[in-house]
């Protein structure tokens, strides 16, 4: 093991921004429970706040990783224009074969996708452990068990009173009988961890705070987010605080190394990752949260209460009739910006094979 612990910025940031943040969520939930296991007890504020103000502004945040770093669209920029323009033409021929069946597919790769980033940050956080090959291949055991377990459990419980996207977006099959199965295999991998840790621990008098603070936030905040509770408020605030704030603060990590601890600071960005103004890096996300928001309402969701944000939206653009061919390709589109933002995080955050050049400028040596 280190003789540090392998911190991304330093404990303080890491431990308020990326490690406390499922724990606090997951308190809070908790202590005002009766509030948050109503099943209809998301609002609208609430809605604009974890939706509009984190979830869609994370997936925003990428820009400032990719098309807006100079360096990165030097050395990408072919990879970089061309994506959006395939996605955009594979989303396309999803929603030619039903929107049931488009939405069915962005569900399961978003679940893919926030389960991945769990997976991402336990091996940043495990990256000088000089592990033998049964401990890491239980680490990611085991952080796939805390994200995959309530997933399946869902499925296999039924319709809940929330959904990843829209009703009917994931498959159901009522299976009692595996629901314990598969409960108790869950508790044998965390029992298996543990185990595994205490030993490590004795053996070399050291434990890798950072690794194990992922793993139990991730464990607690999708089992309490997916299988404690059945209500869209605790579901949407658990899994899309835990997923989006940890986010954010790794691109502004990233941004504040880059621009001030190298030759880099003349960016024109370089002031959005100054602590002062952190505000600004977060108001230039929630824009373009709110110009997607408005074309989704407009055109696609038409949620009346959720109209009261965008008014402009419709006054100058008009509602869509919801039988209008036009969705085939508005569905598609607004959807690029998310479904980038998946596929582009399997290449931007690698430890091996670091072709896009972060972990040198970000995570400090061992």
């Amino acid at each position: 093991m280190a003789r540090v612990q392998p911190w991304i910025y330093n404990a303080f940031v890491d431990g308020v921004f990326i490690l406390a943040v499922p724990f606090v969520v997951v308190a809070i939930t908790l202590l005002f429970s009766p509030t948050f296991s109503q099943p209809d007890s998301m609002t609208v504020v609430s809605w604009a706040i974890l939706v509009m103000g984190v979830d869609v502004s994370h997936v925003y945040s990428t820009l400032y990783r990719t098309y807006l770093d100079g360096d990165t669209m030097r050395g990408h920029r072919v990879f970089l224009y061309l994506l959006p323009f395939a996605v955009l033409v594979v989303s396309m021929l999803l929603y030619s074969f039903g929107a049931l069946v488009f939405w069915r597919v962005m569900a399961y790769l978003a679940v893919f996708h926030f389960a991945r980033q769990q997976y991402g940050f336990m091996r940043v956080y495990a990256r000088h452990e000089n592990q033998t090959t049964w401990a890491r291949r239980l680490d990611a055991f085991a952080i796939y068990t805390a994200t995959f377990y309530p997933i399946a459990d869902w499925h296999l419980a039924g319709q809940k009173n929330f959904n990843w996207f829209m009703k009917g977006d994931f498959l159901y099959f009522s299976q009692a009988g595996l629901r314990s199965v598969l409960f108790a295999l869950y508790l044998g991998i965390i029992l298996l961890y543990l185990g595994k840790e205490i030993y490590t621990c004795w053996k070399s008098g050291r434990i890798n705070m950072p690794r194990n603070g992922i793993l139990a936030g991730t464990f607690l905040s999708w089992y309490v987010g997916i299988v404690h509770f059945n209500s869209d408020l605790a579901f949407t605030a658990i899994n899309v605080i835990s997923h989006g704030v940890p986010y954010m603060a790794l691109v502004w990590i990233y941004g504040r190394k880059k621009y001030y601890k190298t030759d880099r600071g003349t960016s024109y960005f370089a002031s959005l990752f100054r602590p002062r103004y952190v505000a600004f890096f977060l108001a230039s996300l929630l824009i373009f949260a709110y110009l997607e928001e408005g074309l989704w309402n407009v055109w696609v969701w038409h949620d009346k209460e959720h109209a009261v944000f965008f008014g402009p939206f419709h006054a100058a653009l008009g509602d869509l009739d919801a039988a209008s061919p036009w969705l085939k390709l508005i569905v598609p589109l607004l959807s690029v910006p998310q479904v980038t933002h998946y596929v582009i995080d399997g290449f931007i955050w690698k430890l091996r094979k670091d072709n896009y050049a972060w972990s040198d400028i970000t995570l400090p040596a061992a």
